[in-house]
């Protein structure tokens, strides 16, 4: 990609996004542009290969938009990206991804905190207070709020509801988990590093604990 071209990508792009991302410019295989922010900075530097695993690579190689935090494993610190490819013809020639601190993502538009959320159950919608949902579980792109008295879709994504609910309560601990911890009866260990967790509901739900996630879930925990 031509400097001229990085150069216009970035002038536009960087009006968008807020001062506290970092921006990174890549092609298929290594990097071409990064600006730091004051907020988190990877260290990559133009000519730095693209590391497997990373936001990148993953929009590049899957060729679709990606967005997920990543451990501190890749660039020494954990961080929380966006990545989008740029196709030609169904292939990607580059992305364009913004790197956030990962418990502050992106502020976007401010969302309501309230002490509950919202729950749609046939034609109706109800409080649900926050000490009454065990986990809150994305399946075929429906968020779904796990209580007691029963299994209720809510309109936000994980994403979303990460930014909205108490950080010291509910932790991201896999891509389509959020967890209350004080709703976790047990941390059993599993394969590769990673952990289930036992939940206090009447089911005694079984939640994973992907790799990507454990170091930060267990620091987090503080075990």
């Amino acid at each position: 990609m031509e400097q001229s071209s990085i150069l216009k990508i970035v002038q536009t792009i960087s009006q968008v996004f807020p001062q506290e991302a970092s921006i990174a410019i890549a092609d298929k295989s290594q990097f071409v542009y990064y600006k730091p922010s004051k907020s988190i900075d990877l260290k990559i530097r133009p000519g730095d290969r693209l590391k497997e695993g990373s936001i990148s690579f993953q929009a590049i190689h899957n060729r679709q938009k990606v967005a997920e935090y990543i451990d501190e494993r890749l660039f020494g610190t954990p961080y929380y990206g966006m990545s989008t490819p740029i196709l030609q013809d169904g292939d990607a020639e580059c992305c364009i991804t913004t790197i956030f601190p990962p418990f502050n993502a992106v502020e976007g538009g401010k969302l309501p905190k309230h002490n509950f959320l919202i729950g749609k159950a046939e034609d109706r919608w109800i409080p649900i207070p926050l000490t009454n949902i065990h986990f809150i579980e994305s399946e075929k792109g429906k968020t779904l709020l796990c209580t007691d008295s029963g299994i209720y879709m809510n309109k936000y994504t994980l994403l979303e509801l990460e930014k909205m609910l108490p950080q010291e309560q509910f932790i991201r601990c896999h891509r389509a988990y959020v967890v209350n911890v004080n709703a976790i009866a047990e941390i059993q260990p599993d394969f590769h590093s990673t952990f289930v967790l036992v939940m206090k509901d009447a089911n005694r739900s079984r939640v994973p604990v992907s790799q990507k996630y454990a170091s930060l879930f267990r620091r987090l925990m503080g075990f």
